[in-house]
């Protein structure tokens, strides 16, 4: 890595303050922090943390959400790697270390294209089949990228946020005026407003990110998660993102959902109509006792058995 480059272990030490609230055998030490990478992809620096299993047969990609990053995933992300498999993680600029190349504009496609990419790379080193993870609305965003590529074996999701329902967007925005009237004027007027940064804060429900406040002011506070600014452009275009196929003609892979049971950001009820509609293999596990972020248990445990059984079926696709 070069040294002018950012990195979470040396220059971005903020993330250490979320490994208490993960069970001891998986929080991260200096010692076990992910590997970090940087890789020129689509007009942007994109910073990777690998978790590595040289030995595993399959490779997983986990992705963020909104007020997230690649680092703060890291310990479930470390479950995995406990059990053998590979996990890598990219941080979605403008979150975690990523940043874009002047004159790149960051789009929602953009995250998609980025993600198409990495998978091909990783899949051009060592042929491994792709298991694509995605949390919060990285599950949707999960979706969208299997859509497209066909490397893909295997979709897990914490949540199913289609942007394309008006009822979602209501849910997702702190109020109406900001989901209709704040999404008409992002329509109406993109040259103008797509430039404009403004914090993830001020158009969601992100104090419902987890259901403990300690945690939640912790990512509310990251200057990499939750305090980032992000482009209007980022946000109309996920809010405008429709699915390239729809559930009932996607045949990709099978599917996961892993739901947390209360929570109060995305309720169980919106990835549950869009889930019903899918055609593939699939299953849907409840979390019990778990927020949109999944620390409580015996919903944390129920992740890890659910994913782990998940990816030992994955495994049996071959390369």
């Amino acid at each position: 890595m070069k040294k002018s480059l950012p990195s979470y272990q040396i220059t971005h030490p903020y993330w250490k303050q979320y490994q208490d609230f993960f069970p001891e055998e998986v929080r991260l030490e200096d010692h076990s922090a992910p590997e970090e990478e940087w890789w020129e992809s689509n007009g942007v620096h994109l910073h990777i943390d690998r978790l590595p299993a040289p030995e595993s047969s399959i490779k997983i990609l986990f992705i963020h959400g909104a007020g997230g990053n690649g680092r703060l995933l890291a310990p479930y992300a470390r479950m995995l790697q406990r059990h053998g498999y590979e996990v890598v993680s990219p941080d979605l600029p403008p979150y975690g270390l990523s940043y874009a190349m002047s004159g790149t504009r960051i789009n929602y496609e953009l995250w998609i294209e980025l993600l198409v990419s990495l998978i091909e790379r990783e899949y051009q080193n060592d042929g491994k089949p792709i298991v694509v993870l995605g949390s919060s609305i990285g599950g949707m965003l999960a979706y969208h990228t299997s859509a497209r590529s066909k490397r893909v074996k295997g979709l897990i999701a914490t949540t199913f946020v289609d942007t394309s329902n008006p009822k979602m967007r209501d849910q997702l925005a702190p109020n109406r005026l900001v989901s209709r009237v704040g999404k008409r004027m992002m329509d109406l007027f993109p040259g103008p407003l797509d430039h404009v940064r403004i914090s993830v804060k001020q158009v969601s429900r992100m104090q419902l990110i987890t259901n403990n406040k300690d945690l939640t002011r912790l990512i509310m506070n990251d200057l990499q998660a939750a305090a980032t600014r992000i482009p209007l452009e980022l946000l109309r275009t996920f809010l405008n993102k429709e699915p390239e196929v729809s559930p009932e003609q996607f045949s990709q892979c099978p599917v996961l959902l892993v739901h947390p049971e209360l929570d109060p950001m995305t309720p169980i009820r919106f990835s549950q109509s869009f889930f019903d509609r899918l055609v593939v293999d699939k299953e849907c596990v409840i979390l019990e006792g778990s927020g949109h972020f999944p620390i409580e248990q015996p919903g944390l445990k129920q992740l890890e058995a659910a994913v782990l059984r998940f990816l030992e079926n994955t495994s049996h696709y071959g390369r």
